[in-house]
């Protein structure tokens, strides 16, 4: 996930500072205005804060640094976020619910989920990522319940995980099959 958000930021800071549109005769204009790339810059910095709090054993730095990107300034208002704005937000949700699954806060890491599933309401990768989480997340509480001596609970939030597991596997051959060449065409 780290290197998916690392690229993502580097596609558009490339189309951002090389593509450009005409205005005014021959005057370039950038594809991406100022103000998103700082925000995208922005996210990548905590990203990356992020990381090094992680690595180091600090899960509550780690977090913080993303609820500090989830919660800053958009740009162009925080109404309806820009795509690229809601898809950094609903990966760093998705981190974020690692994170506190990762601190045992299931409570915590749930809401994240939905948080980012708000963002993402259409078949993308960050949809499907999220799902994948929710499993993860319902694995984790199975775990708990199981070990807290409640077998039949546990059991139900193994089967929750499984078909949460699914429905990313299924979000993400959505995703595949609509990037593949259709069949008997060019």
């Amino acid at each position: 996930m780290r290197r998916l958000l690392a690229m993502l930021m580097m596609a558009l800071f490339v189309v951002g500072s090389a593509a450009c549109n005409r205005r005014d005769g021959d005057e370039p204009a950038p594809a991406i205005d100022a103000a998103l790339m700082a925000y995208l810059s922005e996210a990548r910095a905590l990203h990356h804060t992020a990381n090094v709090k992680e690595d180091s054993g600090d899960l509550a730095g780690a977090a913080a640094a993303i609820e500090r990107l989830i919660a800053a300034p958009r740009p162009h208002g925080a109404d309806k976020p820009a795509p690229e704005i809601a898809e950094v937000l609903a990966d760093a949700n998705a981190r974020l619910a690692e994170l506190r699954v990762k601190q045992g806060d299931l409570d915590k890491a749930d809401a994240a989920v939905r948080a980012g599933l708000e963002l993402a309401p259409d078949v993308t990768y960050f949809r499907g990522h999220l799902f994948e989480i929710d499993g993860l997340l319902e694995e984790a509480r199975a775990k708990k319940l199981a070990a807290d001596g409640k077998a039949d609970e546990a059991e139900k939030a193994r089967q929750r995980a499984m078909q949460k597991l699914e429905e990313a596997v299924r979000i993400q051959e959505q995703v595949i099959k609509r990037t593949l060449p259709k069949e008997g065409g060019s």
